[in-house]
């Protein structure tokens, strides 16, 4: 499998230096650039470097010449000018990017964040701090890649409901979340997939029953919302799209 590989960018070659070797001994290739612009021409599609994408950025946001901002809007709005080579890694304009600062005022912060930033990292930092933050980003977005993938996979079965980083397979009752496999029981998968195929309708704990359980008078309303708490917490960040309707009912909402 071949090794991750991360770009840093920084017009200090100490640090460039120190983060280089310290990320090569965690198992990443890495290549080094001096200045915003020497980094976007390494990225250009006929860069000597064009048959091997890059995984991640590490990005100064003070430098001469171009700042680290203004790269970062770059890559954000020209994605074709990116290296998009393999199918395993991230494409164009997703690439994702850890600002390094000095600065910690929480307008540049926030720029950043506008920006597409990943994550945020000020100096002095500890080269651990890096390196954990350097893979939970790059987790992030291999599990985010499974999902979509997943998605894109199961678009077109009419057994499955894809809703954002949720997939229902009806077929099998099994329920996926940002590419995970999360364990749900049978009745829970038949709600959701009720909720699902009925966006942005209310839906009564009366009309759910009839349509969900069947019930015919014989379970209690409570156990709606049971099922519902538990849906949300299974969910994860999808969970707060129940939106729970005060004297009427719960929505799914788009």
């Amino acid at each position: 499998m071949a090794k991750q590989r991360i770009l840093i960018v920084d017009d200090e070659e100490d640090i460039c230096m120190i983060l280089s070797y310290s990320l090569q001994k965690a198992g990443y290739e890495t290549l080094v650039a001096h200045s915003a612009e020497e980094a976007l021409a390494l990225l250009l599609p006929d860069s000597p470097i064009a048959s091997s994408p890059i995984s991640l950025i590490l990005l100064d946001i003070m430098m001469d010449g171009m700042s680290g901002l203004e790269m970062a809007e770059k890559l954000r709005l020209s994605p074709n000018s990116l290296i998009a080579s393999s199918p395993n890694s991230p494409q164009g304009a997703s690439i994702p990017i850890i600002f390094l600062t000095a600065l910690s005022d929480e307008d540049t912060v926030l720029q950043g964040f506008k920006l597409g930033a990943d994550d945020y990292i000020s100096k002095p930092f500890r080269i651990a701090e890096v390196l954990a933050r350097v893979a939970a980003v790059l987790r992030r977005t291999e599990t985010k890649r499974l999902s979509d993938d997943e998605a894109m996979r199961r678009e077109g079965d009419d057994n499955c409901i894809v809703f954002e980083g949720i997939v229902v397979n009806k077929a099998d009752m099994s329920l996926m979340v940002d590419g995970e496999h999360v364990k749900t029981t049978r009745k829970e998968i038949e709600l959701l997939c009720y909720l699902l195929t009925h966006r942005g309708q209310i839906l009564s704990r009366d009309h759910l029953l009839n349509n969900v359980w069947d019930s015919n008078g014989y379970v209690l309303e409570r156990t709606v919302d049971v099922h519902i708490t538990h849906l949300r917490r299974k969910l994860g960040q999808y969970g707060k799209r129940i939106i729970t309707k005060s004297g009427y009912g719960y929505m799914f909402e788009n």
